[in-house]
């Protein structure tokens, strides 16, 4: 199972975390860390997005239909990769493909349709999804309302992308110069690689 380390958190913002679980040392997305329902479910629980109780119903629901958690971990990454193109066009200044902001789209459009208005907004988002009314694409309509809860902030403009790898991150600092996802991992092996040429 993949364990999620403190490192595996450096977006700022759990959409962005999200489409920070694929990718490994380069922009290529060819390092998939949702392997399993059950890897989806421990990155859900360990950066917020489902609760202990949320986690074990849906750990259950798997164990009694592997065959609808496996389709909804397809669905999830189709979601995350759409979701990460669609910010990344974003922050590169590109027009994005239509069918992937399509995607992005619909993946809202069905959340918002499954969400409930929470009288408890203060402290809890606003639209709320339950198990009882998404099952295993509970996460997948959780991450959806977060993106469009994310989008429509001005937090959206402090959206930048690693020099080095894919993932994506806010940076807040007034100059905007941060250049990579993490020091400690792309920062790091950028330094190596300038000393190795030297």
């Amino acid at each position: 199972m993949t364990t999620w380390p403190e490192a595996c958190f450096v977006g700022g913002d759990p959409v962005l975390d999200f489409v920070n679980t694929a990718g490994g040392r380069t922009k290529a997305r060819d390092a998939e860390r949702l392997n399993r329902f059950s890897d989806a479910l421990e990155w859900a629980h360990a950066c917020g997005v489902l609760d202990q109780a949320e986690r074990d119903q849906l750990v259950a629901r798997a164990d009694r239909d592997p065959v609808e958690s496996e389709r909804a971990l397809d669905e999830l990454r189709e979601q995350r990769e759409a979701l990460h193109a669609f910010l990344l066009a974003g922050v590169e200044g590109v027009e994005c493909d239509a069918a992937v902001r399509q995607r992005v789209h619909s993946d809202i459009t069905a959340a918002h349709r499954e969400a409930e208005l929470s009288e408890r907004f203060l402290a809890r988002p606003a639209w709320v999804v339950e198990v009882t009314a998404a099952g295993a694409r509970l996460l997948s309509r959780r991450l959806a309302l977060a993106a469009a809860s994310f989008l429509a902030t001005d937090r959206r403009a402090q959206l930048n992308v690693c020099g080095r790898c894919s993932w994506l991150f806010l940076d807040p600092s007034p100059t905007r110069r941060r250049r990579w996802c993490s020091m400690a991992t792309c920062g790091n092996r950028a330094k190596a690689q300038r000393h190795q040429k030297h």
